[in-house]
Formats: structure tokens, C-alpha cells, sequence
């Protein structure tokens, strides 16, 4: 019976230790299970937060992918996208919207944009090489300070301190932010090279001989002064009939043979409304090669002072130019404007020396690309207040 009793005892003992462990299981159970339940629940949240995250962080990696190098620099897919359509918006404005739409158009300017294309890309690989060899840190403290301070006023003056607008509006005109990043950053290397060249003394004329600048700027045939009637190419224009208001002034110029007469009939477009250029001034434009466009340069150093060109086709519109005696009386009030325009251009000429080194490459993913359809790669899509009209549904 003593037996049986121990038996009953150890088999209740038993259930009770398995009753007790079974509470205590059930217990971690089910402290696990909630923190399980919670932790899926902030998983799931993560994960369709991600999952748009994650196709950001895709279109950022396509948008920095390189294409093609330059003298050991990277040209990513976003510098090419911008490169190619604001070309592609200048080959549209001179030759009619809708010829990329239209693949005979298409095909026909395609050489044209490529060319274009391929003659801009390595602008910013000439600054950074100018940068190596004047030792300027091409990705210091300070340059990113300076980047991230004008995105934030970029973004503070222009659209009200609205990120998003922000990207949006820069995506919509066919830019990344990354790519504006960038751009700042060259920017401010360029203005880096301008002061170290100035530091180590590459400039002839400074503020320490703006006396010899200014005879140099009164005296020398390579520095000149000019006024001119300008027609603009505004777009729905007809070019031809502004080609032909520009030969109009040119040929009533051209008329009068004596030249303080025809300085006065110049002047007489100073203002008027065959004239289109707003910035002009009874003083005129001074300046040395490298400063104004080519056309407008080479045909005012084919003239002699007092002559008129022909008519000068530029991008923007017709020019007609007169060369005038720089005015010694008037020099000295601009010195300082015309000294830093001429460092300016002393500045090209010493990036430019560079334009031998800098060959575009592209690599197999960049030779595949077809720049008539290059695919935009978009972080943000357009709201409907952004999209373009034919967009819309």
C-alpha cells in the first residue's frame, strides 16, 4: 500500500512539476510570441518603407553609374542625361519642335547632338585636371560646406524651404540633385583656380599695374569696344525675317560714309525697338578675346575702329557691330571690372591649355546608350502640378 501511495505521490508530483513547466513555457511563450507579433509589425512597417527606399537608392546607383571617363574622371549617366537634353532642347529650338519625336528628324540631327554632346562633357574634367595641377583638393571640408550651403539657399529663396519642391523642380528640368551637387562643387573649384592663379602670380596686369592694364586696354589692337543693334531669335520667330531686319540696319549703317555720322545712327538703337539688347550702354562693350561669343569676336577684330560687320549669326539671334576708339576718359571708371574680366579670361586660356588631355572615353555600358532616347532615372515622381500639360490625364 506504501507502494502504491509513492507511486500516486510521484505521479502527482510529476504532474505537478509538468503543470508548473508548462506555465512557465507558456509564459516565455508567449513573451517571445508578443515580441515576435511587434517586431513583425515594425518589420513590415520598415519594409514598405524600404521597398520605396530601396527604389531610390536603385535610380541613385543608375544615375551615378559611370558611362565614360575623361583624364582619369568619372562621367556618370546623370551628367550625360543633362548634357544630351539641353542639347537636344537647343537643336529643338533651331530646327522646330516635335524632330525627336519624328524618327526621320531624328535620325537626321542625330551626328549633330552626339557631337554637341561629346564637345560639353569634358568641360568639368578640364577644371578638375586644372585643379590637380594647381594642387586644389577636389573634395575638401570646405567645398562641401560651400555645396551644401547653396543647395540650402537654393532651396530656401527659390522654393520656400520645401525640399521636395526642390528636387522636383530640378528633376523636372532634367537635373538630379546629385548631379547639382556636383556642379556647385565644380563651380567652386573654378573659383578655387581663379584666386590660386592670382596667388602664385600667372596674372600680367593685377592691381598693382592697373596703370599699364589701362593703356593696354586704350591702346592695344587685341582689346575693343563696340556697339551693336541686336535682333533676338525668340522661339515661334521667324529667323529669316529677323535675319533680314538685322540686314535692314546693317545696309542703312553701311550708308553713311562718314563715321561720327554713322556712330550717331548706331546710337540711335541704343534703347529703340529695333534693338533687343537691353544691357547696353552709351559706352559700350569692352573686352578681349575669349569673352563674348566667337562669332560676335571674330567679326569685331576684322574690323577696323569705325567699320560695321555684316550681319552676325549667333545662337541667341543677328548681330550688326561697330568698333569704337576705346574712350581713355572712361576706363578708369571700369579698370577694376575690366581687370577681373581679364583674369577671367586668362583663367580659360589656362584650363583650356588642357583640352588636349582631356578625351572622352566611354566604357561598353556608355557605347550602348542611345542619346536620342536616353531614359531619365527619377527619384521623385511629377505631382500634377509639375507634369507637363500632355502628361496629365
Amino acid at each position: 500500500m506504501a507502494s502504491n501511495n509513492y507511486k500516486a505521490y510521484k505521479k502527482q508530483e510529476s504532474a505537478s512539476k509538468k503543470g508548473k513547466l508548462s506555465k512557465k513555457a507558456k509564459r516565455i511563450i508567449v513573451i517571445v510570441s508578443v515580441s515576435l507579433m511587434a517586431l513583425l509589425l515594425i518589420l513590415g512597417v520598415l519594409l514598405v518603407v524600404l521597398s520605396g527606399k530601396r527604389e531610390d537608392y536603385r535610380i541613385l546607383s543608375k544615375q551615378k553609374e559611370v558611362v565614360a571617363t575623361c583624364n582619369g574622371f568619372d562621367i556618370s549617366y546623370d551628367e550625360l542625361y543633362f548634357v544630351t537634353q539641353l542639347y537636344k532642347d537647343t537643336l529643338e529650338f533651331s530646327y522646330g519642335e516635335g524632330i525627336w519625336d519624328d524618327p526621320e528628324t531624328a535620325e537626321k540631327y542625330r551626328a549633330e547632338l552626339e557631337e554637341l554632346v561629346m564637345e560639353n562633357l569634358h568641360e568639368n574634367a578640364l577644371i578638375l585636371t586644372a585643379c590637380r595641377d594647381l594642387s586644389i583638393p577636389i573634395d575638401s571640408d570646405t567645398q562641401k560646406e560651400y555645396v551644401n550651403t547653396q543647395m540650402d539657399k537654393m532651396m530656401n529663396e527659390d522654393y520656400g524651404g520645401d525640399r521636395e519642391r526642390m528636387l522636383q523642380a530640378l528633376e523636372d528640368d532634367g537635373i538630379s540633385e546629385r548631379y547639382m551637387r556636383y556642379l556647385i562643387g565644380v563651380e567652386y573649384l573654378h573659383s578655387s583656380i581663379y584666386y590660386t592663379l592670382s596667388d602664385i602670380g600667372y596674372y600680367t596686369y593685377t592691381e598693382s599695374n592697373l596703370n599699364e592694364f589701362m593703356d593696354y586696354v586704350a591702346n592695344d589692337e587685341h582689346y575693343a569696344r563696340t556697339l551693336h543693334a541686336f535682333v533676338e531669335n525668340d522661339p515661334g520667330e521667324d529667323v529669316e525675317a529677323n535675319r533680314q531686319k538685322a540686314q535692314n540696319m546693317c545696309d542703312y549703317l553701311n550708308a553713311e560714309t562718314d563715321v561720327a555720322a554713322r556712330e550717331a545712327l548706331m546710337r540711335e538703337y541704343i534703347g529703340s525697338a529695333n534693338n533687343e539688347d537691353l544691357q547696353i550702354t552709351e559706352y559700350g562693350y569692352y573686352f578681349t578675346h575669349g569673352e563674348m561669343d566667337e562669332a560676335y569676336e571674330a567679326a569685331t577684330f576684322d574690323l577696323l575702329v569705325g567699320e560695321i560687320s555684316e550681319v552676325v549669326e549667333t545662337t541667341d539671334g543677328f548681330y550688326v557691330i561697330m568698333r569704337l576708339t576705346p574712350d581713355p576718359d572712361y576706363i578708369p571708371r571700369i579698370a577694376m571690372s575690366l581687370l577681373k574680366n581679364y583674369w577671367g579670361v586668362a583663367m580659360g586660356a589656362f584650363i583650356d591649355n588642357r583640352v588636349d588631355q582631356c578625351t572622352v572615353t566611354f566604357n561598353e555600358y556608355g557605347k550602348s546608350l542611345d542619346l536620342v532616347h536616353l531614359e531619365q532615372y527619377r527619384v521623385t515622381e511629377p505631382s500634377p502640378e509639375t507634369q507637363a500639360p500632355e502628361a496629365k490625364q
